[in-house]
């Protein structure tokens, strides 16, 4: 009997070849987008699940409070770690980071390396990564020792043995010989801690000096002894770091303390940005998990539609069956069974289309997925389970209406009993609420993405180079700003510690006449004389820095006789207490040995994402930077790139001229949102399509039900518009419905994402209106495919249909 169904089913779907091909590929559409969803979903939620003491690991991440206002960050000082280890029995072992950047010299071979990290020794201790080569004990043991990636230490070796093997590296500071001691496999992708390079932590002279609460530039890990120590431990921190107030100078209300995240965790639920690389968003999480089931969801309805559409096709044969002393079982079994059949070819076809896709979708995830993991056993399992459990949603309705099927009123072909028309409207009307949801929720997030891009910064970004600078650029930039700027397309040139498009060092504000540990939070950052004019700033009180000031700030005779001369923003004046004139010729400090007064207020700019309110900025003089900055004219773009290049060889021999334009540094802090707004965009496409396969499901079913209706009309003397008229307006009429639906879901959905910035969009109206004419020229268009060609068909054949 099993035999004699496949070979029923094969020759109904064979037969039908149109619909079969419809449903078929419809999905495989749906299939393939929920293999390519859950592949992102997996890699997101299985971040640090590798680490075999993942459930005993927390990161520390430092609190404090002053004047008030709460700020959080993701590293400490160097004496957590240790002093914890100390202090608490619950800690089993610390280990303390610090991620940088360094220039690499093998022989006459030079690499520039962005991932290059200070690791304490009880590294290989705590997390899982794996050492192919060395002593785990050992590797990170003494100064100046190094472990290299496995793919790194193929790229300096080859196949030379990489152990003892001595480096050349410069950190920005100067260079050091770093012993290779061993190699470690590469960090996994799904790994919040990202490096190339492991160096030893004593190298830093940080671990030589006195440790320290502050001067918070390490990222501390700490290993618990059990995962249930995680809350009691928690609820020590702030008692014991309350008996620390006094060495800290903290009264009142000030404090600082620390908070401890579950390692696991970190990626997707903390509110503190992440060391290595940016935290994950559990907001998209849910959007593209919604996303995935959504569009499974529409490709069973097409299926639904179509084949219900296709019933009064097959009534007869029901009919006959029936008489012939079918059971209802048997025949729901068979219909079922072409279900599966129908299925199982769709995710056959299903993950062909996703690994023809796999490429684009890493290009639009910013990913970098394989199909290997749909070769394990568990997943190819999960894959057969998706199968069926879509087989019996997909196909038990249409099997249900076909199973009952009265045999007398079927073969006097009296149809009306197959009925259900509201259940199919009603699918309509879903699948094109989630359509119109998509359409305006995409339009919403580009709309977003646009206004951060066009919104006015307060700095000019375009056509700046962004130069990764260290000691020994330092020492030239005098000569590298005059022979850069005899190329007529270079207007000018700045030193500064960090790119003005996010500004993360952290310092203390305070007036000459506050108490002397009361202290106001601001941003700082050091720049050289020519900061200002070259990034566009706007002064609005004051006059701006020279040479001299930066001079006085970086005297060589001693820290004592710095004097500084301070720009502040709109906001640090404000935060101060006085306006921008007043605030000119101000004495304050900025902690330590930075004293000095105010020399011209500039107005407010995005030093930060605009999920950020603009806070309180201290730019001051001194003479260094990390990063040199050179505006461009913008005009003859490769050949001016090949003069810079040419003149940093000649000067900066020992450093890659490497480069990034600073807009594309501005994008990148909006990265997880134009990931998500492209995603979007491409899904709402897909959902589109699926949607109009089953709008055009229903349209033939109506159009089927309706031909004899059709052929009196025309006989009648109707018009072919007048009959498409009529079979469109119908199903118009629930794709206005579905908007209904859809606008203020969409409304709600957005304004909650919107929340996470603090300069955004006001949803305008419009946007509604958009995804309203292009969801009903979509519907419009389909159901015209099917109403245009019942309107041209001849009613003679049309009346004998039925």
């Amino acid at each position: 009997m099993l035999k004699n169904y496949l070979k029923i089913a094969w020759r109904n779907l064979w037969r039908n070849k149109g619909f079969s091909l419809i449903n078929i590929f419809g999905l495989a559409v749906g299939l393939a987008s929920c293999l390519l969803l859950f592949m992102y979903l997996s890699h997101e939620l299985s971040y640090d699940d590798f680490h075999e003491n993942g459930d005993r690991i927390v990161r520390v991440t430092m609190e404090f409070g002053l004047e008030g206002k709460v700020s959080k960050a993701p590293v400490t000082g160097t004496r957590v770690g240790p002093e914890f280890g100390r202090q608490f029995p619950e800690v089993e072992s610390a280990v303390r980071l610090l991620n940088g950047q360094a220039v690499v010299r093998y022989g006459d071979q030079q690499f520039s390396e962005k991932r290059f990290v200070y690791a304490d020794s009880s590294l290989f201790n705590i997390f899982s990564f794996r050492l192919l080569k060395g002593n785990p004990q050992q590797v990170l043991a003494g100064p100046n020792l190094v472990v290299l990636s496995a793919s790194t230490a193929q790229k300096y070796f080859g196949k030379e043995e990489p152990i003892g093997k001595v480096l050349r590296i410069n950190t920005g500071r100067s260079d050091k010989d770093f012993t290779v001691t061993g190699v470690v496999q590469d960090c996994p992708a799904n790994s919040q801690i990202k490096y190339d390079l492991l160096a030893s932590f004593t190298t830093l002279a940080a671990a030589r000096e006195p440790e320290q609460w502050y001067s918070a530039n390490y990222a501390t890990y700490l290993l618990l002894r059990r995962p249930e120590s995680i809350a009691p431990l928690q609820v020590k921190i702030p008692a014991f770091m309350k008996t620390q107030f006094g060495e800290l100078s903290l009264t009142g209300k000030d404090y600082l303390t620390y908070n401890l995240e579950p390692l696991r965790r970190v990626h997707l639920y903390s509110d503190v940005e992440g060391n290595f690389e940016p935290n994950g968003d559990l907001i998209y999480i849910y959007i593209f998990g919604s996303i995935a089931l959504l569009i499974l969801i529409i490709a069973c309805v097409n299926y639904v539609n179509l084949a219900s559409s296709r019933a009064v096709e097959r009534a007869q044969e029901v009919g006959v069956r029936k008489v012939m002393g079918a059971l209802q079982a048997q025949l729901f079994g068979q219909f079922i069974g072409e279900s599966v059949l129908v299925t199982l070819s769709a995710l056959l076809l299903g993950v062909l289309l996703a690994y023809l896709a796999l490429p684009l979708f890493n290009e639009l995830s910013a990913r970098a997925f394989t199909f290997d993991m749909w070769v394990q056993p568990k997943y190819l399992l999960l894959l057969l389970g998706v199968a069926l459990l879509v087989s019996l949603i997909a196909g038990t309705y249409p099997a249900l209406i076909l199973a009952r099927f009265r045999p007398v009123k079927v073969l006097k072909g009296n149809l009306k009993t197959v009925g259900a028309g509201q259940f199919r409207r009603a699918l309509i009307v879903f699948q094109f609420a989630i359509t119109a949801f998509l359409i305006t929720s995409t339009l919403i997030v580009q709309n977003q993405l646009s206004f951060i891009q066009n919104k006015k910064l307060g700095y000019n970004k375009d056509h700046v180079l962004v130069l990764p600078a260290d000691k020994q650029v330092v020492e030239k930039i005098k000569s590298l700003k005059n022979v850069f700027k005899q190329n007529a397309n270079v207007r000018d040139i700045t030193l500064a510690y960090e790119s003005p498009v996010y500004i993360n060092g952290g310092y203390g504000m305070h007036r000459q006449d506050m108490p002397d540990d009361q202290y106001k939070m601001a941003n700082g950052l050091p720049v050289d004389e020519d900061f200002i004019r070259t990034m566009g700033l706007r002064i609005i009180a004051g006059r701006d820095l020279t040479q001299k000031d930066v001079e006085m700030a970086s005297r060589p005779d001693g820290d004592t006789l710095n004097y500084y001369y301070f720009v502040l923003n709109e906001s640090a004046v404000k935060e101060l207490g006085w306006t921008p004139q007043q605030a000119i010729g101000q004495k304050m400090d900025m902690g330590g040995n930075r004293k000095g007064e105010v020399k011209a207020v500039i107005e407010d700019f995005h030093f930060a994402s605009m999920k950020q309110q603009v806070g309180p900025l201290v730019i001051f003089p001194e003479g260094g930077g990390n990063v040199m900055l050179v505006k461009l004219s913008g005009n003859q773009l490769e050949s001016t790139l090949q003069y810079l290049e040419a003149k940093w060889r000649a000067l900066v021999p020992d450093r890659p001229f490497e480069y990034e334009f600073m807009d594309e540094e501005f994008s990148k802090l909006y990265a997880g949102e134009v990931r998500t707004g492209r995603i979007f965009s491409v899904f709402a496409f897909l959902s589109i399509f699926l949607a109009c396969l089953g709008l055009f499901g229903l349209s033939a079913y109506t159009t089927a039900q309706r031909t004899k209706e059709i052929g009196i009309r025309k006989v009648l003397g109707a018009s072919v518009m007048s009959i498409v008229t009529l079979l469109s307006k119908d199903f118009l009429k629930l794709v206005v419905v579905a908007l209904v639906i859809a606008s203020p879901l969409a409304w709600y959905a957005m304004n909650q994402w919107l929340k996470d910035f603090v300069y955004r969009i006001d949803i305008p109206w419009w946007v509604f209106v958009i995804a309203g004419i292009l969801a009903i020229a979509i519907a419009f268009l389909t159901v015209s495919l099917q109403s245009i060609r019942a309107a041209f068909q001849d009613p003679v054949k049309s009346l004998k249909t039925e």
